[in-house]
Parts: structure tokens; C-alpha cells; sequence
């Protein structure tokens, strides 16, 4: 594969998550993070796991950037 087109496809991927990481953070903070019910306390773990998933594919995604394999 052109070293090119796999770093812009790399690039690519990471806005993605950019983008979901920035919509579950907007979200958070128009909701609120309200404790008062079980719901509330099931969506605030919902949005940890949301942030967290989206932190490990974008680790992985940078370590790909960062290590491209030999040729």
C-alpha cells in the first residue's frame, strides 16, 4: 500500500473518533451528570465506556501512524 494513502486513511480514521469523542462529550455536558436515578447512573457508565472505546481506537490508531511497517 503508498505510504500516502495510508496516512491520510490513518488521518481519516482518527477525525472520525475526534468526532464521536466530541459528540459524546456534547452530549455529556447538555445532559448533565445527574445522579438521581438507576438511568442516570447507567448512562454515566454508558458514557465512560463510550469515551474509553473511543480512547483505545484512537491509541491504536496513533501507534499505527507512529510505526508504519517495513517495507
Amino acid at each position: 500500500m503508498d505510504p500516502d494513502l495510508r496516512t491520510a486513511l490513518l488521518l481519516i480514521g482518527l477525525v472520525f473518533c475526534g468526532f464521536f469523542a466530541a459528540v459524546t462529550i456534547y452530549v455529556i455536558a447538555d445532559t448533565g451528570l445527574h445522579l438521581r436515578t438507576y438511568g442516570d447512573i447507567g448512562a454515566v457508565g454508558l458514557y465512560g465506556v463510550s469515551l474509553l472505546i473511543v480512547a483505545m481506537i484512537g491509541v491504536g490508531l496513533i501507534g499505527a501512524l507512529r510505526n508504519p511497517p517495513d517495507d
